[in-house]
């Protein structure tokens, strides 16, 4: 069944609102290639020129299907069991989702994530942080593939050990940006990668905008971290908002232009959060407690960050005696000490005593 529906998505002349009109009307997507151009503009209203194309102009898809077996992308139909019910309800859901990973991730509950590709640093990494407190509360993260706070939202959730979304502006063989490769890999291998688009389809301006409305519809709430008054970030929570999901918007600096559609939004009636916590209580998922987050970062630490962890580990020490655990100088530790303070992994008690923050 997938390779009518297929046929039909790649089919030029008439748009996708139009095609589910016919396939509703004749019964499949079968059918509806069968019509002829007069056929076609009688039953769709779309010109003589329209149908003709769409009747003559079709591409070979064997080309097509033999791309996304080698590359191990699925065809995911609109009639099929796994389509997500969600994206489904939107106004102008796809036809076809070509989809790398486990495509069932795609009707798990979804937060998506959007910003700024030309990220504050600062908001770079509170996105990772967000990202890794929804996951850790069972929410899939979604984004989509970009520089800046994409890229951080799927970092995060990896980091927790969760699964995430990357939604493409590009064929599902074609991963922008270039240095996202890994990224993509990672994401592939224990999340779900998903694109409307056919593979060889390069990142063109205009695939972006209908990128954001699939990334809206898959999400139950679109949070907005970081977005400039006209952004693609901005784009999507007006989608989000079309498709009558939530829109979230992080607090902004008053003095910064990069936040400008943050605060619109705020002005707009868009409910204003902190961090993933707040997030994840809004929507009625139960955040973890500090001691389990901590946990799960500290397996993530590495090297000496994580001897000193592991010295922590049966019990509070002071910089001394962790020192002299790990066999290294004050100089090195007391500076590593305040970088894992600031972090949330370790707390300073009276006295001068460190302890690894999931024994509070």
């Amino acid at each position: 069944m997938s390779r009518g529906w297929l046929e039909l998505h790649l089919a030029p002349g008439i748009g996708d609102r139009r095609k589910r009109a016919l396939v509703e009307k004749f019964g499949g997507p079968e059918e509806v290639l069968r019509l002829s151009p007069k056929e076609l503009a009688a039953a769709s209203g779309c010109t003589a020129d329209a149908a003709r194309r769409f009747a003559e102009d079709r591409p070979d898809i064997e080309p097509v299907r033999r791309a996304l077996e080698r590359s191990g992308v699925e065809i995911l139909a609109f009639d099929h069991l796994d389509y997500p019910s969600l994206l489904k309800e939107t106004y102008d859901p796809p036809l076809v989702l070509f989809v790398r990973g486990d495509r069932r991730l795609l009707s798990r509950p979804t937060v998506g994530l959007v910003g700024a590709r030309k990220a504050d640093p600062g908001a770079a990494a509170w996105t990772e942080e967000m990202a890794f407190t929804l996951a850790r509360s069972g929410f899939v993260v979604a984004s989509g593939l970009a520089r800046g706070i994409d890229a951080a939202a799927h970092r995060g959730a990896l980091r927790a050990g969760g699964v995430t979304t990357a939604v493409l502006g590009t064929g599902p063989d074609v991963i922008y940006p270039p240095e996202s490769a890994d990224l993509a890999r990672a994401i592939a291998g224990s999340g779900v990668i998903a694109t409307e688009l056919p593979p060889g389809e390069g990142p063109f301006a205009a695939n972006f905008p209908r990128r954001n409305r699939i990334l809206a519809g898959l999400s139950r709430a679109v949070v907005v971290v970081q977005a400039s008054e006209k952004s693609g970030a901005m784009i999507t929570a007006r989608l989000a908002l079309e498709a009558s999901r939530e829109v979230l918007v992080v607090a902004a600096f008053p003095w910064d232009s990069r936040f400008a559609g943050n605060r619109r939004l705020a002005r707009d009636g868009a409910i204003v959060v902190q961090d993933g916590e707040e997030i994840a209580l809004h929507l009625g998922a139960t955040p973890p407690s500090p001691a389990e987050t901590a946990r799960a970062l500290v397996l993530d630490l590495e090297g000496l960050e994580r001897e000193v962890a592991d010295a922590l580990a049966d019990g509070p020490r002071t910089a001394d005696e962790i020192c002299r655990t790990v066999q290294r100088s004050p100089a090195e530790i007391l500076p590593l000490l305040l970088d894992l303070e600031m972090g949330g992994l370790v707390v300073e008690r009276p006295g001068k005593v460190f302890a690894w923050a999931a024994q509070r």
